[in-house]
């Protein structure tokens, strides 16, 4: 999902304006043939041009402009009025800014080139802010097949398994057991490897590299214990509950 007010807030523009690029971004002459675009430019221009002074175009000046327009491939049918507002609110990148009330194709094609130019910013952004979100999506896909790969293989890992004891069981496999719907518990039995965690946990002695490490372990002994008896208890549960072992 595109993020019109941050894209909008960065490039300081409307976000009309970026709606109105961003809507017919598929819909450009090009794409649509100049035959169908045409008459739909021609019915744009009299109700268009009107409002930019130039109040009684012929027909055969309308025609002209609308063949002249439909010349220029990059933009969309209706691109055209954004164009004009925004070239009559001097946010084109112009030198003249006006039409002298005559049907001037030199200026009309000014006005297109300088809204063509304008709205390669906002390209820019959009396409961007795709990429991001893709880099996004790519990258959840990817976690979602490691994630897929890892429990498709977890049964294997689990038989194959040359730990001698549950010190070597990796303590991660925990979790995969319980996401895996692997481990669970009758009555009491956590408790009682809780208990016994707990146990080994209190004959482990406090280690440090230094004096002033060790003082902080001695001082945090039993919050240390505590977090080594969880880690150990996991371990216990995978050791005895899933790999079997005694």
């Amino acid at each position: 999902m595109i993020n019109l007010p941050a894209i909008s807030q960065r490039i300081e523009e409307p976000i009309r304006d970026i709606e109105v690029v961003i809507k017919n971004r598929d819909l450009r002459i090009f794409r649509i043939g100049s035959l169908k675009a045409t008459p739909e430019i021609l019915q744009v221009l009299t109700k268009l041009l009107p409002l930019y002074g130039i109040t009684e175009p012929n027909e055969e000046h309308l025609l002209e402009a609308s063949i002249f327009i439909s010349s220029y491939k990059l933009i969309a049918v209706d691109e055209i009025k954004l164009a004009f507002e925004k070239f009559a609110r001097q946010e084109l990148n112009i030198d003249d800014h006006k039409l002298y009330g005559k049907v001037d194709l030199a200026a009309i094609g000014r006005i297109l080139t300088a809204y063509i130019n304008w709205r390669q910013k906002i390209y820019h952004a959009i396409d961007c802010d795709n990429e991001r979100i893709n880099d996004k999506i790519r990258q959840k896909d990817k976690e979602n097949k490691a994630v897929k790969d890892f429990y498709d293989q977890f049964p294997t890992m689990l038989q194959e398994f040359k730990g001698e004891s549950w010190k070597d069981v990796p303590v991660y496999w925990y979790d995969a057991c319980i996401n895996a719907g692997l481990l669970s518990y009758m009555e009491g039995e956590k408790r009682k490897i809780w208990e016994e965690a707990q146990e080994i946990s209190a004959k482990i002695k406090p280690e440090a590299d230094n004096y002033f490490d060790l003082k902080s372990n001695l001082k945090n002994a039993a919050q240390i214990q505590d977090t080594n008896a969880k880690t150990i208890a996991q371990k216990l549960a995978v050791w005895k509950k899933v790999l079997n072992r005694k």
